[in-house]
């Protein structure tokens, strides 16, 4: 696709490589000093990019191109960050903030702006710890998460990108937790310090996140979350929340985000919960915007429905009864 008719065979692989881009010093490297690339531009055969990148064809660059143009103009040690480097691992993302391309510079250094690229400055750039996808350096899955995290206003949108970061089995909240220790002072940096904490205790989706915060405030006994059973066909499915109460009694309260509204979803819950209710469970379900919310009504109904309370002591906490 990037090939160039009558081009050396280094430049062609140089191209494949980053997607029919290259800095001008690289193409020197290949042969084609700066006169030729002068003409190649003043014929409108390529285009020029930023101070030091030319895009070797004369059409509307990919978001592919403009990564590898931001990367090649700003020079080592910069990397590809926040959403776009989750983006390139894997991540599917939820914040429209991830259609810019985020890139991470040294504090001070010069870069070429564009309308898509969204640069930002760091004291604490360390290429060590960056990876490369795809030939891109990028920084890796905790930084990324926490920084998509920090550079946001609200707070509860930072809970809920480390948390779908984890859920999406990107990384582990283990990992996220080193990564904070050496992130220096961010942004929301106290949530998201108990965010990952409820992440480790078995909270992979900012819902269940709020419903730990529920029974906290409400001093009721915390659920185990995530909860792995298998159905009567043999495959493995999760239980958002389940309480293990006197005499063998099982409650499961399924909390119900926006996806679980289409009709396939929510045929495939309903057969979900049939199933939990024939292996012995009651089951309760609640939206996520109920939970957190309306949490007052959704705690009544578990304790309603025999969720114990709790007291907090200097040691321990300790169910009573209600």
């Amino acid at each position: 696709m990037y090939a160039i008719s009558g081009a050396p065979p280094a430049l062609d692989l140089l191209l494949l490589k980053q997607q029919g881009v290259a800095t001008r010093t690289q193409l020197g490297d290949v042969g084609i000093n700066q006169h030729g690339i002068r003409a190649q531009i003043a014929a409108r055969r390529w285009q020029p990019w930023g101070f030091h990148v030319v895009i070797l064809h004369n059409f509307e660059p990919t978001r592919g191109q403009l990564m590898w143009a931001a990367v090649l103009d700003a020079g080592h040690p910069a990397a590809l960050a926040s959403h776009t480097a989750l983006e390139l691992h894997g991540f599917r993302p939820f914040a429209h903030e991830a259609s810019e391309i985020h890139l991470l510079i040294e504090r001070g250094a010069k870069v070429s702006s564009h309308r898509t690229i969204t640069v930002h400055e760091s004291r604490r750039l360390k290429p060590e710890y960056h990876v490369e996808v795809a030939g891109l350096p990028c920084t890796n899955i905790p930084r990324s998460a926490i920084d998509s995290a920090a550079w946001q206003p609200w707070p509860r949108f930072a809970c809920a990108q480390v948390a779908a970061v984890v859920q999406q089995r990107l990384c582990t909240a283990e990992d996220l937790d080193d990564a904070m220790r050496f992130v220096g002072r961010v942004r929301h940096k106290a949530h998201l310090r108990e965010a990952i904490r409820d992440i480790r205790g078995g909270s992979e989706a900012l819902s269940e996140i709020d419903l730990v915060r529920l029974c906290r405030r409400f001093g009721l006994q915390e659920p185990d979350r995530q909860v792995k059973r298998s159905d009567r066909h043999g495959r493995l499915r999760y239980l958002d929340a389940e309480w293990k109460l006197a005499g063998g009694r099982r409650v499961v309260l399924e909390v119900d985000g926006a996806h679980h509204l289409d009709v396939e979803s929510w045929q495939s819950d309903m057969r979900r919960e049939r199933s939990v209710v024939i292996d012995g469970a009651q089951v309760l379900r609640a939206t996520s915007i109920e939970v957190r919310v309306d949490s007052s009504q959704v705690a009544a109904d578990l304790i309603a429905i025999g969720v114990p309370r709790v007291v907090r002591t200097q040691l321990s906490y300790r169910s009573i009864g209600f």
